[in-house]
């Protein structure tokens, strides 16, 4: 369900009204260890936000206790991950956190191409630009520029959606044997939780027909009433272990339907500009 947000500030420092999307619309059965799972999530703030913010401002948008949030905060920066600025009294990550992952890729990913794709998607379509990765059942959002628009739906880093029933899930499963994909709907089914209704293997195959026919993907609602999203699959290798990723950009089905064709011949451009040297 989505429900009608307060006014927020996006990267360029416009008001807008947000419609707020679950992070996690399927529930989770882990529970996270709080101070593990909280220093994620301030990392992954602070690469929405891209510009340094005070303790307040960070419990408030995380909706985290303010105490225990300075006194993290406190811990981050002495450990090195988090500078802080006496004068304004604000956290930003450090040169440290850059470098966690560089050594795990070589391409697009460690010389920046692919974050510039991403960037120049959301300048281009104004929507909501998501990188999706495959975690087990689920499509996890593991990169996300929010919607430039005054009237977006707001999709926080990490949300997870059933890959057998997402844009972005089907756009990872594009290249996967037809025979794998009974068995993850059955499996899909049976962890799924309970207000889930159950997928049909004939409808997640009429998806992937679709998107391997076309080369992209137009979830009308599937998972958000009212929410349009367009996934295309990126080109393989991008990831040196081989792991596919899709990218997809998000906003109201009324608008994406007068604008697919025009946002699908955009991520297609971008995909040959930025990563052509991957095929």
């Amino acid at each position: 369900m989505t429900e009608l947000g307060r006014p927020a500030r996006d990267r360029a420092g416009e008001l807008g009204t947000d419609l707020t999307v679950g992070a996690d619309a399927v529930g989770s059965s882990l529970a996270l260890v709080k101070s593990a799972g909280r220093v994620l999530q301030i990392l992954e703030m602070f690469d929405e936000i891209q510009r340094e913010a005070r303790v307040s401002e960070i419990a408030e948008r995380l909706n985290f206790p303010q105490s225990s949030t300075s006194v993290l905060l406190k811990c981050l920066a002495q450990m090195g991950y988090l500078d802080y600025d006496a004068g304004s009294r604000s956290f930003l990550p450090s040169p440290r956190v850059a470098l966690l992952g560089a050594w795990l890729d070589k391409g697009p990913v460690r010389d920046g191409s692919l974050v510039r794709m991403l960037e120049h998607l959301s300048e281009r379509t104004g929507g909501t630009v998501i990188l999706a990765a495959r975690n087990a059942i689920f499509s996890q959002y593991v990169h996300v520029l929010q919607a430039r628009t005054a009237m977006r739906f707001h999709v926080p880093t990490g949300t997870r959606r059933l890959v057998v029933w997402s844009a972005t899930g089907t756009a990872l499963l594009a290249d996967s044997p037809d025979a794998e994909i009974s068995p993850l709907v059955r499996r899909t089914n049976a962890e799924a939780m309970a207000e889930q209704p159950p997928i049909q293997v004939a409808a997640v195959m009429a998806n992937l027909a679709r998107v391997r026919r076309d080369g992209h993907f137009f979830s009308r609602g599937l998972v958000t009433p009212g929410a349009g999203s367009i996934a295309v699959p990126l080109p393989k290798r991008i990831d040196r272990k081989g792991r596919p990723l899709a990218v997809a950009i998000s906003g109201l089905v009324d608008e994406f339907e007068r604008r697919e064709a025009h946002i699908v011949a955009t991520i297609q451009d971008a995909i040959a500009r930025f990563l052509v040297h991957m095929d």
